[in-house]
């Protein structure tokens, strides 16, 4: 977002005369005032205990002081806050001090998708957010405008992507997606299911924040793990427990934890996947349509025409229960920048056909024949992560305290676990597809039309040259750079001939 000199504003604007520069719901100012605050709330208890030595007055006062002045910096920011939608973009003016003039053509809009959250949702507003592909995620949005005034706003953007004039966006009058069967939907029953799948120690992290932010009201030494060691090594009561003891205490220990981390992911799944609805779009840009959310509801529509690949993953567990998650790697990018878009979260083999046969993406041959990679895959991670372990567990036992040489005990489930991947990490290819499995606790099943492949590397680390191995690295656009699609350790040859196959000169 390049700055413009302030008398930018006096030039003619060839565009002022078709429709006036507009500014956002006043409401918006309530809404981004108590967001502020709500994030800066500790600021108060932190003055209360520190600055003010817990003197109520003043530490009144000066929330006072902060309220005032986030609502009158909130209010400058709206009033010198303009957009304007035109006939083909969407203009917008902002800053204070350096004046910021945008213009984002309507042609180079990839999405437009609408977030409303709880206070929103209740007062009839909505968040829009445009997404260019420019440098991932949102590249622009306009915070609390009228849900029909989004809603316009979408679809007039869709409206001239999909080449309608302009008496056709007029006359045209959006489907009523609740008299038409979606994709897919989730129930609550279905989401906590979902919960149950989703292990996340959120609350933890949740709770390490508090802790992080409230330190001073925390001893030094909570912190130091020697204290801690030093505390359970002296206290009398475990030194006189058998050993049956304190090994059902640790499984206890053990056993809350998962819990915890149980809880959390039912907690957050709820939250994120509440009143989970797909539809299938036909109107414009071809797409699906997505809406869910219990505090903050998204409303957005992925076009088809940009999905890139099918990821469909689940778990042991999961897999033995019969549920699959299904995800559109898309140029689109999600909420928070994400391009992996969750299609169907908890479902069936038979609900995710369905959707998958709406893209131009063919499900996976019942007699497709999947190729193992080569075993070096886990013997050698085996050998490294046991030598890893044994120092790890030598040095700190010796040092710290001889409890740390159980950590060598760590490295046969480790083994395991590389083993067990090491049968789940398999590709297979037709005419037109390639099929690419991974994991073993976190199984997916990623498909890729040939036809989306941008680049094929071939590369090789030095524990790979010794053994003639190499790793396959598809690049698709609007990949994660950070997990691109690997096959990992196949013969050097075989992995330049499927580099070939991949991308025919």
């Amino acid at each position: 977002m390049n700055d413009i000199a302030p008398d930018i504003e006096q030039q003619p604007d060839i565009t002022d005369s078709e429709t006036p520069f507009r500014h956002l719901h006043p409401l918006s100012i309530i809404l981004k005032s108590t967001s502020v605050l709500g994030r800066n709330i500790i600021l108060i208890g932190v003055l209360y205990f520190s600055l003010f030595d817990q003197n109520i007055f003043y530490t009144s006062l000066a929330a006072l002081l902060i309220v005032a002045l986030v609502i009158a910096i909130t209010t400058l920011i709206w009033s010198r806050f303009s957009y304007q939608v035109s006939t083909k973009e969407v203009r917008i003016k902002s800053g204070l001090l350096n004046r910021n003039n945008r213009s984002i053509p309507f042609e180079r809009i990839q999405d437009v998708s609408l977030e409303q959250k709880l206070v929103s949702r209740l007062l009839g507003l909505t968040t829009v957010k445009f997404e260019t592909g420019s440098g991932g995620g949102e590249d622009g949005k306009l915070d609390a405008l009228k849900l029909e005034d989004g809603e316009k706003l979408r679809d007039t953007i869709r409206d001239f992507k999909s080449g309608n004039t302009s008496s056709e966006a007029e006359n045209f009058q959006p489907p009523d997606l609740q008299k038409k069967p979606p994709l897919f939907t989730m129930d609550n029953r279905r989401i906590l299911i979902a919960g149950f799948f989703n292990f996340s120690f959120i609350l933890l992290a949740v709770l390490g924040t508090i802790a992080q932010n409230l330190d001073f009201l925390i001893p030094p030494e909570f912190f130091d793990p020697r204290n801690w060691i030093e505390t359970v090594s002296g206290v009398n009561g475990i030194n006189g427990l058998s050993m049956t003891a304190r090994i059902g205490g640790a499984i206890v220990a053990i056993g809350s934890l998962i819990a915890i981390g149980v809880l959390s992911g039912i907690v957050r799944t709820f939250i994120r996947e509440y009143g989970f609805r797909l539809d299938q779009v036909d109107t414009g840009q071809p797409g699906f349509r997505r809406r869910r959310g219990l505090f903050t509801l998204t409303d957005m529509v992925m076009p088809i025409h940009r999905v890139q690949a099918a990821i469909i993953s689940t778990g042991p567990v999961r897999e033995f229960f019969g549920w699959y998650d299904l995800k559109f790697q898309s140029l689109a990018g999600d909420q928070g920048g994400q391009t992996d878009h969750s299609a169907a979260p908890c479902a069936r083999p038979e609900e995710i056909d369905p959707i998958i046969s709406e893209t131009q993406i063919s499900k996976m041959p019942d007699d497709i024949e999947f190729q193992r990679v080569d075993q070096a895959f886990w013997w050698r991670d085996a050998v490294i992560i046991w030598l890893v372990l044994k120092i790890a567990a030598l040095s700190l036992g010796f040092f710290l305290h001889e409890g740390f040489f159980a950590l060598i005990m760590l490295a046969f489930p480790l083994i395991v676990l590389s083993y067990l991947n090491w049968r789940h990490h398999q590709y297979a290819m037709t005419n037109t597809q390639i099929f690419v499995r991974s994991s073993w606790w976190n199984r997916k099943l990623t498909i890729l039309p040939l036809r989306k492949i941008q680049t094929v590397d071939v590369s090789q680390s030095p524990l790979d040259h010794p053994l003639d191995l190499a790793t396959v690295t598809i690049g698709v656009a609007g990949g994660s750079a950070l997990s691109p699609l690997k096959i990992m350790d196949i013969e050097a040859d075989a992995a330049k001939a499927l580099r070939y196959r991949l991308l025919p000169a």
